[in-house]
């Protein structure tokens, strides 16, 4: 089979409505499009996309026949959907498995679609796209592209999205204003240049340009065929995100390719990292580095820095561990976590992590500054009294009215003998 022939036999089938049941509690409406301008037409993604795909258009692949066997295999079972998360697995048959076989097969790239858990990104889109950088280790890139889902019966797309974006943009209930704000803050928050948009039956691809820009494609309907559908504009889009550009500067403020930058919004603990110096928290910068992990919350090391003409001299070695706020679920755990350190302050920089301060930026991302508190533990930094000073944290957390519940070495750190426990969920006992 052929590449044209592959992009006409795949057809997207109809949802097969069910009772609609939730899994995800409302999203709460992000702010970032304060750095938004108006929406602008994608005029010639088109052409682009034409340009790609045209000439590969008779490549033989006996894998394209294989995947399109095994997709209209899965389609019965997967097309039978009633809430957001079955709507994003059939995506991921429908769209996301052919655009990988297009990938690998004519274009020699391997790389794959994840969820937001998978990846060390920043906040929680639906998928996120990367390559692999070690065939052997599987090791991963950092995103490439991101994509937000939603179910074309809460998702409701207007004939013309620019202007409807445009003319609603102040409306805070309006549900296309927030899915387009929401992923625009997703590709800044990790400064990257495009993203896409789907409700399964029309998907939209969108690109950041200059400081503050968003261009929006026409939309790929589900029953476009051939270079003009969906799998076409999916593949031009992934394709593009690594063999060209992916990388796009936050609007909040620049730094170096790799890092990102952050200033809180809304404080709601201000500390500091020495008794005698008092932080002007308001006039700082967070400059997000390297990932570390990634769960319910993003953790990054990174450092604390004045903003310019800020008369302050000093900055800070510090993790952060940033939440996506969009989902209740993450807010709640987020101030379950600030609370725990509020209410076990005695301990902080003896036992725990010292909080250095918290607080909220573009009304999407929440933050805890924590204390470097050194080395995870593992076997080759630990000595024979590793355990009699863990010992002496978690009773100390116990005796404060806590339990640690999950006792194992990447739940401590240790630097200049000192062990500390860095679990953070330090539940209330009798919990």
């Amino acid at each position: 089979m052929n590449l044209s022939q592959f992009l006409e036999r795949i057809t997207p089938p109809e949802i097969q409505k069910t009772v609609e049941h939730s899994t995800t509690k409302t999203t709460v409406p992000a702010y970032p499009r304060e750095y938004l301008a108006d929406l602008t037409p994608w005029v010639e993604i088109d052409e682009e996309i034409e340009k790609l795909l045209d000439p590969h258009l008779k490549h033989f692949s006996q894998r394209f026949l294989r995947t399109a066997e095994v997709i209209e295999d899965k389609i019965d079972t997967k097309s039978i959907c009633g809430n957001e998360s079955e709507v994003v697995a059939l995506g991921g048959v429908i769209y996301e498995d052919p655009t990988l076989a297009i990938l690998r097969e004519v274009f020699s790239i391997r790389c794959d679609f994840t969820n937001h858990r998978a990846t060390n990104n920043i906040g929680d889109p639906d998928r996120v796209f990367f390559t692999y950088n070690d065939q052997i280790t599987k090791d991963r890139s950092r995103a490439k592209f991101l994509m937000e889902y939603k179910t074309p019966w809460a998702l409701r797309m207007p004939t013309n999205i620019i202007t409807h974006f445009n003319s609603e943009r102040g409306d805070q209930k309006n549900k296309v204003v927030n899915a387009i704000s929401q992923l625009y803050g997703y590709t800044t928050f990790n400064n990257l240049v495009h993203g896409g948009l789907c409700n399964y039956e029309a998907l939209y691809l969108l690109r950041r340009t200059g400081d503050t820009g968003l261009q929006i494609s026409r939309p790929f309907l589900y029953s476009q065929k051939g270079i003009r559908g969906p799998i076409a504009a999916l593949t031009y889009i992934c394709h593009y995100s690594i063999t060209k550009e992916s990388f796009h500067y936050s609007p909040v403020e620049r730094g170096p390719p790799g890092v990102h930058t952050f200033i809180l919004d809304d404080l709601e603990v201000e500390g500091t990292w020495d008794e005698d110096i008092k932080v002007p928290w308001q006039n700082m910068k967070l400059r997000l580095h390297c990932a570390v992990s990634k769960n319910i919350a993003s953790v990054m090391s990174g450092e604390v820095v004045p903003r310019q003409r800020t008369r302050f001299r000093y900055q800070k070695r510090a993790y952060f561990k940033v939440y996506d706020i969009t989902q209740p679920s993450n807010l709640e755990a987020a101030d379950a976590e600030i609370k725990s350190y509020t209410d076990l302050k005695a301990l902080q920089g003896k036992y725990i992590p010292t909080l250095y301060a918290a607080g909220t930026t573009l009304g999407s991302l929440k933050f805890l500054v924590l204390e470097d508190c050194g080395e995870t533990v593992t076997d080759e930094n630990i000595d024979s009294s590793f355990w009699s000073r863990a010992r002496k944290a978690i009773d100390a957390v116990h005796a404060c009215g806590r339990v640690h519940g999950d006792v194992k070495f990447e739940n401590f750190a240790v630097s200049n003998g000192l062990v500390k426990t860095i679990r953070s969920e330090l539940l209330p006992s009798g919990i």
